[in-house]
């Protein structure tokens, strides 16, 4: 739920700050006094367009700061998936200077306006004349009707996903088999060349590096031995050498461990280190001997690289990745030897699996126009109670080839006066028409959708009476699984309301400056009161309101 909404400098509003509550939110006041800005700036902040206009007169930069709390799961899964942690608060900021330069964070974290309006998509639905709704968006109406349909409509398209996989599996284990006899044999012979090429080259892991090695210490095998020799005549071949020293050293701390234990353990240590002196000398003796420049074998380790390399490079670009494609040649290599009868298999088990997932495609074709036929009637009986006697809602079916989800291509179309073509939802109907459209869709739908705040802008438009009384209470039925921001200047809406907001105009000697007021109930009660008999407020419409107010239990 929307909890907290910081406006700053967005048009007629300087610094304001709303908290809203469960349930039924009710935004009232005169027309001009800003409560389309407060739902304008929600929008601004949660991805919706960056309108310099909006900007405060006189003022370098505009910022809106949203706090949601109580969020649902796949708003958490959401926030884990752009990497935010998950947490108990979401607090969306967005600002935006005169130059036109802004800045967007969820929970400090930097986001871009992509990210943000799919956040914004999961938290709130918001229903006005000119914003968008998942519910509009014809490839959400599939989703829908199949949401309604529950668990009768999942067991079959589980049934199709299966089929489906299945006989997609088949197909490519088919193609991988290669084209027609003439195709396979030319397969044949290329992948019996590699597998040839490759196993004469016996090549071992690691060969190659081996080799280069090799390469490397024969090409400087000269500078090598010169080297070895040199250190190998400091070590120990001249009188000065250092075994020399260490030696001569060692018997003279020998003849002093008596009056020291300190020398003795110096003297020690000399004779390990001599130790390990003179097998260095060793080991580097031994390379010195084995070093020999043989140009038979250079050349040999030289040719057996240049095969190496030729052959990963074809193959796939090391030794272990050349061994790889050698096991998955030779796998291809005897399954292209068996396929004829492997063809005959595949092609039987695709024209079986084929004709089950035609079978159970047709079967959810048909449930969901049922389905369809279902929602129809609910929907066109919502709107009828809600003051629209003329409306037609149908949901078209367009076949598409079978995918794991079945065969339809599904679109709900609307019209909302007699005579008038039915059209996308998207394309047609008031705003007034449009929200009542919404809230129609919203009960029949229930709790489908992640959002849990429903906004409503100027939903009573052109309603009066009995149908007022109506949408108000199917607003408040929505409050069992969303929290619901409304505007309304209908008192038998109104006064379904859990909090009330009222909005209004502040002017000083430089500006005007909208407000807003948290009412409590003696208020509320007055403001339903002047919504029914205008500015004079008389003791009978306050009986009134009240009474209105207790008749459903507010």
């Amino acid at each position: 739920m929307l909890k907290t909404l910081t406006i700053k400098n967005v048009a007629l509003i300087k610094d304001l700050s709303i908290d809203f509550s469960e349930g039924f939110n009710v935004l009232i006041g005169e027309t001009g006094a800003g409560k389309s800005i407060i739902f304008d700036s929600l929008d601004f902040v949660l991805g919706g367009k960056a309108d310099k206009s909006l900007l405060r007169s006189g003022e370098s930069a505009m910022r809106v700061d949203a706090l949601f709390s109580n969020t649902s799961s796949a708003v958490n899964e959401f926030l884990q998936e752009i990497g935010v942690d998950e947490c108990e608060e979401i607090l969306i900021s967005r600002q935006l200077s005169v130059d036109g330069k802004g800045s967007l964070r969820v929970n400090g974290m930097p986001m871009t306006v992509a990210l943000v309006k799919r956040l914004g998509a999961l938290l709130v639905d918001s229903y006005s004349q000119h914003e968008g709704t998942a519910l509009l968006n014809s490839k959400n109406h599939l989703y829908m009707l199949d949401k309604f349909g529950g668990d009768e409509v999942d067991e079959l398209k589980n049934l199709v996903s299966a089929e489906f996989s299945k006989l997609n599996d088949l197909k490519r284990k088919l193609n991988e088999l290669g084209g027609d006899k003439f195709e396979r044999e030319r397969t044949k012979a290329l992948l019996e060349y590699q597998i040839e090429e490759i196993e004469n080259a016996e090549l071992q892991v690691g060969e190659d590096e081996e080799i280069k090695e090799r390469i490397h210490l024969i090409s400087n095998a000269e500078k090598i031995y010169e080297g070895l020799t040199s250190v190998l005549q400091l070590l120990k071949d001249s009188s000065s050498s250092t075994l020399s020293s260490l030696q001569e050293s060692e018997s003279v701390l020998g003849g002093l461990i008596s009056f020291s234990n300190e020398i003795e353990s110096c003297k020690d240590r000399l004779t390990s280190a001599r130790y390990e002196l003179d097998d260095i000398v060793d080991t580097l003796k031994g390379v010195q001997e084995n070093l020999s420049f043989d140009e038979r074998e250079f050349d040999r380790l030289d040719r057996r690289y240049d095969l190496i390399k030729l052959l990963t490079k074809k193959y796939g670009g090391s030794v272990e990745k050349c061994l790889e494609f050698y096991n998955d040649a030779k796998a291809k290599f005897d399954n292209l030897c068996d396929a004829d009868g492997l063809i005959e298999k595949y092609e039987s088990e695709i024209k079986s699996v084929g004709a089950m997932l035609e079978n159970y495609a047709q079967k959810l074709s048909q449930l969901r126009k049922n389905i369809a036929g279902k929602i129809e009637e609910k929907i066109v009986c919502e709107l009828r109670q809600l003051g629209m006697k003329s409306t037609i809602f149908k949901v078209n079916f367009a076949d598409k080839e079978i995918s794991s989800n079945g065969m339809d291509d599904v679109e709900f179309v609307f019209s909302a006066n007699k005579g008038q073509e039915v059209k996308a939802l998207s394309k047609t109907a008031s705003g007034g028409e449009m929200s009542r459209f919404m809230l129609a869709m919203k009960n029949i739908f229930a709790e489908i959708g992640s959002a849990r705040t429903l906004i409503f802008d100027e939903i009573d438009s052109g309603i009066s009476g009995e149908t007022g009384n109506i949408v108000g209470a199917k607003i408040n039925a929505l409050t069992s699984f969303a929290q619901v921001i409304c505007i309304t200047h209908l008192p038998q809406v109104a006064c379904y309301g859990d909090c009330f907001h009222f909005v209004s105009k502040k002017e000083d000697e430089k500006s005007t400056y909208t407000q807003v007021k948290t009412l409590d109930e003696s208020e509320i009660v007055y403001q339903i009161a002047r919504m029914t008999g205008g500015d004079e407020v008389s003791e009978l419409a306050l009986s009134h309101a009240r009474e209105m107010r207790a008749k459903i239990g507010k």
